[in-house]
């Protein structure tokens, strides 16, 4: 019996991602031999992507391969995410305007459909009082010091909030 190989285990995971991502081709067990189930894998690749099907990878191969997996891997993927808080100690002044206010403002206001005494605020950019009230209330929500200050500790939580508002299927605005 033949041992597996780094290599041929790299191919079955590509061709195996392939597979259950596009459905285009038979799913292959990444067990690292190259045997008669990758052999069949790759030929069918092959034919699916206008190369000779031989079941053997060449270059031509092992590039179209890894191309689609790449684009497979992209299709699936989430978008790239964003870090825009400004810094582990930053912390909120009043009347301040910022992109990290409008942001804030933003995501309070969306979950706003989520927590029943919650008002939507008005996005303008600036610490104003109401997005003052907005932060403390947000703060006693997650048993937070009700300071009304944006900071990491509260931006951390509206994040997770967020995050978890707008990837469950089951909420609507």
């Amino acid at each position: 019996m033949a041992e597996p190989t780094k290599e041929v285990y790299e191919l079955q995971y590509m061709l195996r991602k392939i597979a259950r991502i596009t459905g285009e081709i038979p799913i292959v067990n990444a067990d690292g031999i190259y045997g008669a189930d990758t052999r069949e894998a790759v030929r069918y690749f092959q034919g699916q992507n206008g190369l000779a099907p031989t079941g053997e990878v060449d270059k031509a191969t092992w590039d179209k391969i890894f191309e689609k997996y790449k684009e497979s891997i992209y299709a699936v993927s989430q978008g790239e995410p964003i870090y825009p808080f400004p810094s582990p100690s930053y912390t909120s002044k009043s009347g301040e305007r910022s992109d990290i206010i409008t942001l804030i403002q933003l995501i309070l206001s969306a979950l706003s459909v989520i927590y029943d005494d919650f008002e939507e605020i008005e996005i303008t950019g600036e610490n104003d009082e109401k997005t003052v009230v907005a932060l403390k209330r947000f703060q006693g929500y997650h048993g937070l010091d009700e300071t009304g200050v944006l900071d990491k500790r509260t931006w951390d939580a509206a994040a997770r909030s967020f995050n978890a508002y707008y990837n469950n299927p089951h909420y609507s605005s």
